[in-house]
């Protein structure tokens, strides 16, 4: 269990929302989320709405993730809208995987402010948009950002350095991206950016859907070997050291909180407003 943060006497739930093209690293970056925020004693729930990624989507990691039954785009908007009035009345952290490409969360954000609707409900929403080094990585950012569909205050931009080419620097492979209209317009905004660290056997781990504790610690799935002890260490860095120092990079009021942090809010909060009465 790596050590860490959670958001201390902060008292909204939260929803994150991460958003990219396939094969950026979305999955990942929420799969790490829950594993890491729910070692520290958070509730986070699993929202799976991508139906295109079969062997490893978040569903593969989490038994407990909720999924749309098979359906078109409108289904999966409903679904979504089904998932966020749930998360209002019983008040819950979640993390949302919308999937790539045109979706029921896409259709959801073109009819309705869903940032502001949700904050007005007490969800702090946080977009998580992943990019790669490529132009073509932020078509999302440019897509939502342009068209005012979806662009959180709480924005974080996550640079995947598991994607750039083995002997290239991370500082070199996101350069042109940094200096993208697009990116700079984000982060004038507000949007945080932060790299997230590569794991060279990350595959090795996905692959048989082990926990990143369960890899560090040489356990195996049924028919498969353990990592060796070269990958159990790469593993424990990354995991355990990276990985923390990755999601302190993220603000206090994004984190999620333990049950215990917002119940005790909540009471402050109705102390505040009776005193506020008399």
């Amino acid at each position: 269990m790596p050590d860490g943060q959670t958001a201390k006497g902060m008292g909204k739930d939260v929803l994150w929302i991460a958003l990219g093209r396939q094969r950026v690293g979305k999955t990942t970056v929420l799969n790490a989320a829950v594993q890491y925020f729910r070692s520290q004693g958070c509730e986070f729930e699993v929202w799976n709405a991508d139906q295109q990624n079969r062997s490893h989507s978040l569903s593969t990691f989490f038994q407990d993730a909720l999924m749309p039954a098979p359906g078109g785009l409108i289904d999966g908007r409903l679904w979504i809208e089904e998932r966020l009035q749930d998360q209002v009345r019983r008040r819950t952290n979640a993390v949302l995987d919308p999937g790539g490409g045109w979706t029921g969360f896409s259709s959801l954000v073109e009819d309705i402010p869903l940032v502001g609707a949700l904050g007005a409900e007490g969800i702090q929403v946080t977009g998580i948009f992943c990019i790669g080094p490529e132009r073509a990585d932020l078509d999302y950012l440019e897509h939502y950002a342009d068209a005012d569909l979806f662009m959180p205050q709480a924005t974080m931009i996550v640079l995947n350095t598991g994607l750039v080419l083995s002997g290239q620097s991370a500082g070199g492979a996101f350069a042109a991206v940094r200096e993208h209209p697009a990116f700079r317009a984000a982060v004038a905004r507000g949007a945080s950016v932060a790299m997230m660290p590569a794991l060279g056997c990350m595959s090795k781990v996905t692959d048989q859907g082990l926990t990143f504790d369960e890899a560090a610690e040489g356990r195996a799935k049924p028919g498969h070997e353990a990592l060796s002890f070269l990958d159990r260490a790469r593993v424990n860095r990354w995991w355990r050291t990276e990985m923390p120092e990755f999601f302190q990079q993220f603000p206090a009021e994004w984190l999620p909180t333990t049950r215990t942090v917002r119940s005790r809010a909540g009471a402050t909060t109705a102390e505040v407003a009776g005193r506020d009465a008399t």
